[in-house]
């Protein structure tokens, strides 16, 4: 049978008839390893600072909305704290400006405050230099005890707020991009003092850490091997020093300039080095889980410069492409302890001026002037996808630009499969069917959701304006309905162990097909349903269910339907209502069953 509108997809019973164009078939009996959402599931914001922003508080609570899809956020500015900055380090901050004075961490703290408290796990990039080091932020000075202390105090500071658990959760990486003079002004044996004393220094403290470097900007120069293979034989010549994993920045395009695709194949070409590298100069360090974090791994360079695919599906699908690519290198290197991931630098608020003006975000405002007043741009659903996938990879290969991985594992009492595609090529829709056997149930019931260039997608439905007018309230309510992860058409059964989806992908399109037990049980109840005023709009947010078995949620004001149905995330923001009123979420199915409703208290408006 055909499903959805416009027959882009279908399910078929094993066995029934069928024309195929294409065919991939997935054995759900594999086992290649466990599948970490947390590798690809960090997001970078350029400022520490910028976090206690009212903008970002809106963005954060979106991410935090979506438990399991956004693992944490990398930022800088930590340790010289206190002044906003766009796009460059220029200031020295209010941290420590007299030596002869303790440091204030006030404002460190309370950035990394709003992270902890909404499970968000912080990758500092411990950065940069206060006046009473050096008189720039990026000029390392001859005497690095100033830095030492700096750094263990902050750290002693971090866990008497946060508790020496929880700062064991961290990412602590030594500086940003040392082979880059915007960043960094000392040469590269200056960085190796750093990363020594850095390490020292965490070491005085007794608290477990996690520490790593370098963060050097993977250039398409000649020079660049060599120097991550430099910083290897200086972690080989000094054992004693904590190395947990080993970062770089490798983009799609490097130069902004040149106007040339993005490509995924630089990405992994550039992984696939430093893990050579490290396997022949640092074996040991590998063989105990060393992990290769490419944790600026964008389209391109220039997070300030508009760039329209930003906007769009494709976005979406580059996470998506990298996911799959970097989750084939973990099974590869496996054996030899390697774990790769790929982060994007692609929650800067901050540096968006107008709705949809291609700076790279998550998130877009109705207006500059009211920036806080944020919807989700497309490559938000990547992340909704992410958080739907298990805990054992089954697949994860490329085929004619299709990316796919299938994953396995616990969501809810009775489990599921969930499998991933994307098309990330340029030109010409895919037409494949795909099969999956060995279900591990009798029945089952199959949901796919989509994002391409009508679904899921607000930049289209605002008639992909770049940058696009001020929207108003009516504008915005119409966009948060088509910002959210749709379904492609109803879910549907299947029975006889095995599943045939027949698929259609355009250019950049991203599916996720959930795969659970068939149940005609009702889904548990939401926990925790409340309701708050955030000015004209409403806020309505909530736990999963005890028991799970949801796909996703429905929001009701005064017994009407005001979401989207289903809703994966925790939380939707209602636009300017006419009035208050009796806010209610309940739980759907896959086979469309609702829980009760769990009411908040009633908002007045």
């Amino acid at each position: 049978m055909r499903i959805g509108r416009r027959g882009l997809w279908g399910v078929a019973a094993a066995g029934a008839a069928r024309a195929e164009p294409a065919a991939l078939a997935t054995d759900l009996r594999a086992d290649l390893g466990p599948f970490r959402p947390e590798e690809f599931g960090f997001v970078g914001v350029y400022d520490a600072d910028w976090l206690t922003d009212a903008r970002y508080a809106r963005m954060l609570d979106a991410m935090a909305a979506s438990p399991g899809g956004f693992a944490g956020v990398r930022f800088f500015g930590a340790l010289n704290a206190g002044t906003r900055e766009r796009d460059f380090p220029t200031a020295s901050g209010g941290t420590w400006a007299d030596p002869a004075q303790p440091p204030d961490f006030t404002a460190s703290l309370e950035a990394l405050g709003v992270l902890v408290s909404r499970g968000l796990v912080p990758f500092v990039a411990l950065t940069f230099f206060p006046p009473a080091i050096s008189p720039s932020p990026i000029h390392p000075p001859a005497d690095l005890d100033g830095w030492r202390r700096l750094v263990r105090d902050w750290l002693r500071a971090c866990a008497a707020r946060f508790g020496a658990a929880e700062v064991s959760r961290w990412w602590l990486e030594v500086w940003n991009e040392p082979n880059m003079p915007p960043f960094w002004a000392g040469d590269w044996e200056d960085y190796f003092r750093l990363y020594r004393a850095t390490a020292e220094a965490a070491r005085e403290t007794g608290l477990a850490l996690r520490l790593g470097g370098p963060a050097i900007a993977w250039l398409p120069a000649p020079d660049i091997a060599p120097m991550m293979e430099r910083f290897l034989r200086f972690l080989a010549a000094n054992p004693e020093l904590p190395c947990d994993f080993v970062s770089f920045h490798r983009k799609g395009i490097w130069d902004a300039r040149i106007e040339a695709e993005p490509e995924v194949a630089r990405l992994v070409e550039a992984a696939e080095t430093v893990a050579e590298m490290a396997l022949r100069i640092i074996p040991e360090r590998c063989a105990r889980g060393l992990a290769l974090i490419n944790n600026e791994a964008d389209m391109r360079v220039g997070f300030q410069r508009p760039y329209r695919p930003r906007l769009t599906e494709r976005f979406a699908s580059w996470h998506a492409a990298l996911a799959v690519a970097h989750a084939a290198l973990s099974v590869r290197y496996a054996s030899r302890g390697l774990r790769f991931w790929a982060a994007g630098d692609n929650a800067n608020q901050h540096l968006v001026d107008e709705p949809f003006d291609g700076r790279r975000a998550l998130l877009t405002p109705s207006a500059r002037d009211r920036p806080a007043d944020l919807v989700k741009l497309p490559v938000f659903h990547f992340y909704e996808m992410l958080r739907a996938l298990g805990p054992t990879l089954v697949e994860a290969r490329e085929e004619r630009g299709v990316f796919s991985l299938v994953t396995r594992g616990p969501s809810g009492s009775g489990g599921r499969v969930a499998a991933l595609a994307t098309l990330h090529v340029e030109a010409g829709a895919r037409e494949f069917l795909w099969a999956f056997d060995h279900l591990p149930w009798p029945r089952a019931d199959v949901a796919l959701f989509r994002v391409d260039g009508a679904r899921s997608n607000s930049f289209a439905a605002n008639g992909a304006r770049t940058p696009s007018p001020a929207l108003g309230r009516a504008d915005m309510r119409r966009l948060r309905f088509a910002a959210e992860l749709a379904l492609d058409g109803p879910p549907a059964r299947i029975a006889r162990g095995a599943a045939r989806l027949e698929l259609r992908l355009d250019p950049y399109a991203t599916v996720l097909a959930l795969l659970t037990e068939a149940s005609d049980r009702a889904p548990a109840p939401p926990r925790g349903v409340e309701a708050v005023r955030m000015g004209r709009d409403v806020l309505v947010r909530w736990r999963d269910g005890a028991a799970g078995g949801a796909l996703g949620f429905e929001v009701l004001r005064d017994g009407q339907r005001v979401s989207p149905s289903p809703l994966l995330p925790h939380a939707w923001l209602e636009t300017a209502p006419a009035s208050g009123g009796a806010y209610a979420v309940r739980a759907v199915s896959a086979a469309g069953r609702r829980s009760a409703a769990v009411a908040a208290r009633p908002v007045t408006l």
